[in-house]
């Protein structure tokens, strides 16, 4: 691979991995947040239980649409739809996307109405037969109830997402990222509330008022989810309104492709009830890994999928769709390598954490509460899913390729192998061996399994359409990853396993063990060349690095960070940037649908770069080598040091080249000056700029004369020993090298926002005014001048050298103070920053801005509406001799910055720039030859006139704002629109669809009806169907309920000691009837042991034999000692048909309840009602005789 490429690879890794650093960021305190849920719920009802499962499988029908829509659904098609909408259409996709809207919505909302009715085959769907036997009645009830109140959120999930893919089209990825942070916050409020007023699970079926808060507070949450989206698009000027005139639109093939997304769904929910019956019947007879085990340990399974391959994928998918659209298939295939690799640099990695630390990480997140006697059941299930991780991850990006080839047919069959699969194996792993603490574990690993098969033939499906992308790049990266991770997964397991016990033991083993195994993997990764992981870190680095770091260490800014690769300089960006635009100026031309299109006059401002391109061809040519005073070449060093790269810029006695520093191995930026030329001045004033250490600067870092060495060097490079081809060499002068884009090609997509641009001209103003105390000025302060590095921040260029090097582009009078002409210009950057309009006559590929007629250049908010009021008049206060409104002038740098902080506080827009630099925006082509005008009085209250002002996004980049149809050399006359107002009132002068205010006002209350008869028709049917289960549901009557019956005792018939690691696997036997002869004097007692675990055995106990089966709600125990570790036990398997006791292991019995450091007198209650004829008391610590240990039982009662 050439330099270049590999260059290109790294700029667009870095992109990848930064566009979703924001939606990482969102989506990692999210689910935090939803950590500590999933917790507290653990933590009240258990992960096990039967009202856990109520719970899990009430929100599941919901939640589960919701994440078939994230995870390639109907919207899922949209993005690429929306793209090129945005791309073709000429008002932006905006009436395209208004349809979309409009055409879903209805959708989602009769889905919503279907579903909601049909509530009880819903429940009966997704739950196991067994939920209906008669002693199950109450708990089933309680699962219909609350998943009718759940039922309603299908609608506010659908517009959730269906708002989140107009923002992603919109390269706008943070809201959907950040907006569940709401519904977690009141999940966790709802759940605390539900703790405080009942505590832990009581074993008994939710009552009603348990399940309205539950259910009631489940929906708020997705009620206010969706309503962060509605503001979220608000923020950036989009307003939805309905349409409904979807004939002949292009509607059409977006439907054709979502048929097959609608498959998809389908089977997807056809998959998710066979599984959800699965997991349910694990818990319809007690305790099992049923469906919340399952639940819980997906959560933590796709957390990293989440992190990292969602925010990646969904930053990839509209680079795809538009590098498809323009039928680039290796652009595409290279896009899908990359996420994958990125991706599968962190995923696997996971995956082995999870193998390694399914059990602590399990035991810390859900073991406490009414969740300490099943967390094992999450770990368990945990690493059946981590063995599917990278597999599942590999096959989600797959997927958002075809979607990007708009191949949905593909994505469906890929899908329906992958459901048949993860069904067959299922079954085939759950129903022969049906046990009820393996049920969710085995669910995992078809899951896994599933994926592991279909992602092998998803990839050769997608080599079909995309034959550059070969698998062994990506296998052979998976081969170091792995290489690189395991020693790390091995010592984290070591190190948890030995550090596990208490609380404060389970958080030390993890954050020692993350440490070191982190450590391990960055080493060998570092070592085996994994440049993913190094693009990672780097990433991370610069974010954590504050402004005010930099401003420590000015000499490492732009100059040998990784951002120098990735971006050009601001000379070199400047011409590149004006040859890409007249290129784009050609390929728009060409590209047009309509003839008639495609002979109209290209933009003006692109004619400007374009010009500006040809002027700088122009200028090399008439300063040819061969004439030029300057004769160096490629390769040629300097001062031993540095070696020069490539020419940037040749004037007409100087040259200005990017080289290598081979000392400190870094770009820097050299100006060559004339051999023979009267440099003594210039050499002075490089020397005097290096006082500028300023981090805004770019530093002088030398200005030398060049040595004999360097005179000696040919400049022929075909014949190095000719001493005829040395060439004499004048000083030159080095600089640092700065990563970014120039502001004069950031402005040619359009203004800036207010606070960018307020921002920038601040920071510029407040690095010249240290420097004017010194008496020192730039004088040449322009676009041009004025660099955003890739992090967002500002770079000034050639303080004091731009001035001898460059012409101004306006006038200087001799008598000007200098002070005055930086003034001066930083009100013309303000101004231009604001509006793309450059005060003076065209300049740095802006046209003119507009004056009056008499004469004086319009304020911004005259060009521009939407433009801040106090950014307008700063703009006047400096470029006006006689500010409006008697406003003091602005006449020194730190006037300015006074004046600039005032208006932004502690705002800082350093982030704002850094998403514009990597997500440009399109110029906006309308003509720009005339400047606009004014509407009349009236036209201030017409509807296409408000809707123009309400569209302005002043927080985005907009195009020129001219009318086309304004006469040349037309001025803006002032209009008043009061008495005390002389500003104009400007409407943006882009064509807009002629809609007559009356239908709009219809269509918004067409819509608040809409959405009102659907909420009214939804709680209407959930309060009839509340009314009418009343009756019967559990605390549904306003009298009190019938207290519990007593427990009745159930009588031991015998029993037998438990001893199966025993030398002969028997204890005491002869005291066993002691323990249940109802006199607490006398008592089975163990032998005596030197430790209290009793050294190499787990336990030892008591089986009881009740006779049959009975059902156990609780033991009362006499214990002989304190403390004493005590656990009451039950068969594992089938406890209701064990006819025989097992006796081989402790394995085969299942824990029920336990006390830890009991005292004499304990009750062991199950956490819900379990049935057995056996019950084992399971010693597991002694309490201390003299210097041994020694326990026993004086009695044992059994109720139910």
């Amino acid at each position: 691979m050439s330099d270049t490429a590999e260059r290109s690879d790294q700029v667009a890794t870095r992109r990848l991995v930064s566009a979703g650093a924001l939606m990482a960021g969102g989506t990692m305190i999210s689910r935090v947040l939803g950590f500590v849920r999933v917790a507290l719920l653990a933590f009240v009802l258990g992960n096990g239980t039967s009202q856990a499962d109520v719970y899990a499988v009430a929100t599941m029908v919901p939640t589960g649409l919701y994440i078939l829509f994230a995870g390639g659904a109907l919207n899922t098609v949209l993005v690429p739809q929306l793209v090129r909408a945005a791309k073709k259409d000429p008002d932006g996709g905006e009436a395209y996307t208004n349809r979309i809207m409009t055409a879903f919505l209805l959708i989602v909302a009769a889905v919503t109405a279907l579903v909601t009715v049909a509530a009880p085959l819903v429940a009966r769907i997704y739950s196991d037969d067994s939920w209906r036997a008669p002693d199950m009645v109450e708990q089933y009830q309680a699962l219909l109830l609350l998943t009718y109140l759940c039922l309603p959120e299908i609608f506010f999930y659908g517009a959730f997402y269906l708002l989140g893919q107009v923002l992603n089209a919109r390269d706008r990825f943070g809201p959907m990222m950040w907006a569940p942070i709401a519904n977690n916050v009141v999940q966790i409020a709802v759940l605390g509330v539900y703790l405080g007023i009942w505590g832990t699970q009581d074993r008994l079926a939710f009552s009603s008022p348990q399940l309205w808060l539950l259910g009631g507070g489940h929906l708020l949450g997705i009620v206010l989810q969706a309503g962060v989206m509605v503001w979220a698009l608000r923020r950036i000027g989009y307003r939805y309104r309905p349409r409904f005139d979807l004939r002949g639109t292009g509607l059409g093939h977006t439907f054709h492709l979502a048929k097959w997304t609608l498959g998809f769904v389908l089977v997807n929910q056809i998959v998710l009830a066979v599984i959800t019956r699965l997991a349910t019947s694990a818990t319809s007879g007690g305790m099992g890994a049923g469906a919340t085990a399952y639940n819980n340990a997906y959560l933590i399974f796709v957390l990293p999928h989440s992190l990292i391959t969602v925010s990646l994928a969904t930053a990839m998918l509209p680079s795809a769709s538009r590098l498809a659209a323009d039928g680039d298939l290796g652009g595409v295939a290279r896009e899908t390598r990359r996420t994958v690799k990125l991706t599968t640099t962190v995923l696997l990695p996971a995956a082995a954490a999870f193998i390694a630390l399914g059990h602590p990480i399990s035991r810390l997140l859900f073991g406490h509460g009414s969740g300490a006697e099943d967390a094992d059941f999450v770990a368990w299930t945990l690493i059946a899913f981590a063995i599917g991780l990278v597999p599942f991850t590999v096959q989600y990006i797959c997927l958002r390729a075809f979607y990007a080839l708009e191949d949905t047919r593909a994505t469906f069959v890929q899908q329906c192998l992958i459901a048949g699969l993860n069904v067959a194996l299922a079954l085939l792993l759950v129903v022969p061996l049906h046990r009820d603490e393996w049920v969710a574990p085995a669910l995992a690993l078809s899951y896994s399994l599933a994926y592991l098969i279909g992602v092998a033939v998803t990839y050769q499906r997608l080599m079909k359409r995309l034959p550059e992308l070969t698998p062994m790049p990506v296998l052979r990266h998976l081969a170091r990853v792995g290489l690189a991770v395991l020693p790390g997964a091995v010592a984290a397991w070591y190190i948890t396993d030995r550090l596990d016990g208490s609380l404060l033991k389970q958080v030390l083993g993890l954050a020692v063990a993350g440490v070191v195994a982190v450590g391990l993997f960055l080493g060998l990764a570092k070592l085996l060349r994994i440049t993913e992981v190094t693009s990672m870190v780097s990433m991370v680095l610069r974010r954590r690095r504050t402004p005010e770091a930099e401003g420590e260490r000015p000499a490492d800014v732009g100059a040998d960070t990784p951002e120098n690769e990735a971006v050009q300089s601001a000379e070199q960006t400047t011409v590149r940037a004006a040859e890409t635009a007249r290129a784009t100026v050609h390929a728009q031309v060409s590209d047009a649908a309509d003839p008639a299109q495609a002979e109209e006059p290209p933009d003006p401002l692109l004619d400007n770069l374009a010009d500006q391109a040809d002027l700088a061809e122009e200028d090399v040519e008439d300063t040819a080598e061969e004439v030029h005073p300057i004769r160096a070449r490629a390769g040629q060093q300097l001062g031993r040091r540095y070696r020069l790269e490539e020419v940037l810029i040749r004037r007409a006695s100087t040259q200005t080249w990017r080289a290598i520093d081979e000392v400190l191995s870094r770009p820097v930026l050299i100006h060559l000056l004339p051999p023979n030329g009267d440099n003594d001045d210039l050499m002075g004033i490089a020397r005097k700029a290096a006082v500028a250490t300023d981090s805004r600067f770019l530093r002088v870092l030398d200005a030398a004369f060049p040595t004999d060495e360097d005179h000696l060097q040919s400049a022929d490079p075909e014949h190095p020993d000719d001493p005829g081809g040395a060439v004499e060499l004048g000083p030159y002068i080095v600089c640092e090298y700065a990563a970014g884009q120039s502001l004069q090609v950031l402005l040619a997509s359009g203004p800036l926002s207010a606070l960018e641009a307020a921002w920038l001209v601040r920071e510029v103003a407040d690095a010249l005014s240290g420097m004017h105390v010194q008496g020192l000025f730039h004088q040449r302060i322009s676009p041009d001048t004025v660099i955003i590095t890739a992090t967002g921040n500002v770079k000034i260029v050639g303080f004091l050298l731009e001035a001898e090097l460059q012409p101004s582009h306006h006038k200087i009078a001799a008598d000007e103070e200098p002070e005055t002409v930086d003034v001066m210009d930083l009100g013309r950057l303000l101004y231009c920053t604001l509006v793309s309009r450059w005060p003076g006559g065209h300049a740095y590929g802006m046209a003119s801005a507009p004056i009056d007629a008499e004469g004086h250049i319009l304020t911004p908010r005259q060009v521009r509406a939407g433009v801040s009021p106090a950014l307008d008049r700063i703009c006047d206060q400096i470029l006006s001799d006689s500010p409006r409104h008697k406003e003091v002038p602005l006449r020194t740098a730190s006037e300015v910055v006074q004046e600039l902080s005032r208006v932004l506080g502690t705002a800082d827009a350093a982030h704002d720039l850094e998403r514009r630099l990597r997500y440009p925006v399109p110029v906006v082509h309308v003509d720009e030859d005339e400047p606009p005008i004014a509407q009349s009085p009236s036209s201030a209250f017409a509807e296409l006139d408000t809707a123009a002002m309400l569209r302005a996004d002043t927080g985005a980049a907009t195009g020129p704002l001219t009318d086309p149809d304004a006469p040349t050399g037309a001025y803006l006359p002032i209009t008043p629109q009061t008495p005390d107002d002389n500003e104009p009132t400007v409407a943006r002068a882009v064509p807009q669809p002629p809609v007559a205010a009356p239908r709009r006002q219809e269509n918004r209350r067409w819509l608040g009806w809409l959405i009102g008869l659907v909420l009214l028709v939804l709680i209407g049917s959930l309060i009839a169907v509340a009314l009418r289960q009343a009756p019967s549901g559990p605390g549904a009557t306003g009298t009190p309920s019938a207290p519990p019956p007593t427990p009745t005792q159930w009588q031991v018939v015998r029993a037998a000691d438990f001893d199966p690691q025993g030398d002969d696997r028997t204890e005491n036997p002869a005291d066993v009837p002691k323990a249940y002869d109802n006199n607490p004097d006398t008592a089975w007692r163990t032998v005596n042991y030197r430790q209290a675990d009793m050294g190499d055995k787990d336990g030892l106990g008591i089986v009881f034999d009740l006779g049959e089966v009975r059902p156990i709600a609780r033991a009362e125990l006499v214990l002989a000692g304190a403390p004493t570790g005590v656990e009451l036990r039950i068969p594992a398997d089938r406890p209701e048909q064990v006819s025989t006791a097992p006796t081989d292991n402790a394995n085969q019995w299942r824990q029920v309840a336990r006390a830890p450091g009991s005292p004499t007198q304990a009750t062991l209650a199950p956490t819900q009602p379990v049935r057995s004829r056996f019950v084992l008391v399971y010693l597991t610590e002694l309490p201390p005789d003299g210097s041994n240990f020694r326990g026993g039982i004086a009695e044992a009662k059994f109720f139910g």
